[in-house]
């Protein structure tokens, strides 16, 4: 909230020095009206306005090496005490204490207009309604209302000139911005610069009725002495234009305090912007002077929000003696026969290989048979054939030894498999036998049992690269016969 405050404070303060610089003189009345309330505009929504920005942020997950953090129990005796810091609410309290003050006051205003309009009687000519008071009082608009002194109005008293001013302030719709402007008042009273905002607003439709009456061709010299005449009265309506408005006076819980100049000095200044010619070369190059400074504004007093986009990134981590070798590996079999392999990543028995491929990237498979060791877990009692793929997998990975764990029906103790360097003199005598039988059989006569194959397949995994070459080659199956012909 303090952070709005300051934000919408310094743009109104910025807004209002450009205006006072470039605008408050010059005879563009229609533009500045709607530069002031773009300034309130300006205020209550750039400081809440958020843009957007995506950042791609690469995810790369390190290596880190496992600590145990302990935690400390610090005894009650040394816990410090907490502090309620009252300074918000209590700031908060006297900010809506000031908005139930202004805007009971604004209400009460309003409410006094209304009850004026009802009480009263009234004159309608054309779209404007003359509400006749019996108070002494000078002319004043609300809306299409112009309330007139009774006495005055019969006799004729009141100059014709004065009455086409308050009807351009009907016409116009001036009170629009005067409670629109009483309402943001309310909200940011506590805000300096907003006064002085409304003295600039309401002077302005000054300026704008003051042209309409000296374009109905009224001479100056006789407009001022019906000004200067006007000005010698105080009453100051808060909700309605009229035609004695100084910016010099300011009105505060009911009373009224001159400051700055005179009231002859003010009219003296509506009349200096009344004879002020502003050429269209000026008012074109004072108009494209506030892009660039609503854009400053824009960038300088806004939110900005970096979403981050997490984006894959690939990286080599280069091999160096810091790296930890993984020298345990835990392998689990589900009773459905799923394989679970470091800390439970399911995997299948096809990307087995693939998945301790990326396990000790940085040994090479000769230094991995002589420090991994694999703890093989089934959970029931897996299939034989299961388990020598696995270890066939294994054995090609590069390992030290297998532990194989099992429930209690399926081993009553611990059994460890030595890793051999290939497959033994007797297992490729067998490989050789039953390789040499298939082969010199023909490949379309060829009837190769289940479990051979599996033997077959389960030796020529245990053989190194060397065994390989020397052995027989490994008998092709024969391709399945054709499905059977459907009877007609």
């Amino acid at each position: 909230m303090l952070l709005y405050i300051l934000k919408s404070s310094a743009i109104l303060a910025i807004l209002l020095l450009f205006y006072k610089v470039f605008l408050e003189r010059e005879n563009m009345h229609t533009f500045k009206r709607f530069y002031l309330l773009g300034t309130l505009l300006a205020l209550c929504i750039i400081p809440f306005l958020t843009f957007v920005e995506y950042v791609e942020i690469p995810t790369v997950t390190p290596l880190m090496e496992q600590s145990t953090v302990h935690s400390l129990d610090v005894p009650s005796t040394l816990q410090e005490e907490m502090i309620t810091d009252y300074i918000p609410a209590f700031l908060w309290s006297i900010y809506v204490m000031g908005i139930i003050v202004f805007g009971f006051k604004f209400f009460k205003n309003l409410s006094q207009i209304i009850q004026r309009i009802r009480k009263n009687p009234k004159l309608r000519i054309n779209r404007i309604t003359n509400v006749l008071l019996r108070d002494r009082i000078i002319p004043h608009t609300f809306f299409n209302y112009i309330f007139l002194n009774k006495h005055k109005f019969e006799a004729k008293e009141i100059p014709s000139e004065v009455l086409l001013h308050e009807e351009t302030h009907a016409k116009q719709k001036h009170s629009l911005d005067v409670l629109l402007i009483e309402f943001i008042q309310v909200l940011f009273w506590f805000n300096p610069f907003i006064y002085t905002l409304k003295k600039l607003i309401k002077l302005n439709h000054e300026f704008l009725a003051d042209r309409e009456v000296l374009r109905k061709g009224v001479k100056p010299s006789k407009y001022q002495n019906i000004l200067l005449e006007f000005s010698s009265n105080s009453f100051q309506p808060q909700l309605a234009n009229a035609i004695n408005y100084s910016s010099t006076r300011l009105t505060v819980f009911g009373k009224t305090f001159s400051i700055g100049l005179s009231a002859v000095g003010q009219v003296k200044k509506r009349f200096t912007v009344m004879k002020t010619q502003t050429s269209k070369k000026s008012i074109v190059l004072r108009s494209l002077l506030i892009l660039p400074l609503f854009a400053l504004l824009l960038f300088g007093f806004s939110e900005k929000k970096l979403v981050e986009i997490q984006s894959p990134v690939e990286i080599t981590i280069p091999v160096t003696e810091q790296v930890t070798a993984v020298k345990t590996i835990e392998i689990r079999i589900t009773k459905k026969g799923e394989i679970l392999v470091q800390n439970n990543v399911l995997t299948s028995l096809d990307n087995l290989k693939s998945k301790l491929q990326k396990i000790n990237t940085h040994l090479t498979k000769e230094q991995r048979s002589n420090i991994v060791r694999v703890i093989l877990m089934p959970e029931a009692e897996p299939p034989l054939q299961l388990l020598k793929e696995i270890e066939a997998i294994l054995i090609d990975y590069g390992v030290a030894t297998i532990d194989v764990i099992g429930p209690e029906k399926f081993s009553d103790s611990k059994q460890q498999i030595k890793v051999q360097g290939g497959a033994t003199k007797e297992q490729i005598e067998e490989y050789n036998a039953l390789a040499k039988k298939y082969n010199a059989q023909p490949i379309n006569e060829r009837i190769i049992k289940k479990k051979e194959i599996e033997r077959l397949e389960y030796i020529y995994n245990l053989m190194t690269a060397k065994q390989k070459k020397k052995a027989e080659s490994f008998p092709e199956c024969p391709p399945p016969p054709p499905p059977p012909t459907a009877p007609k």
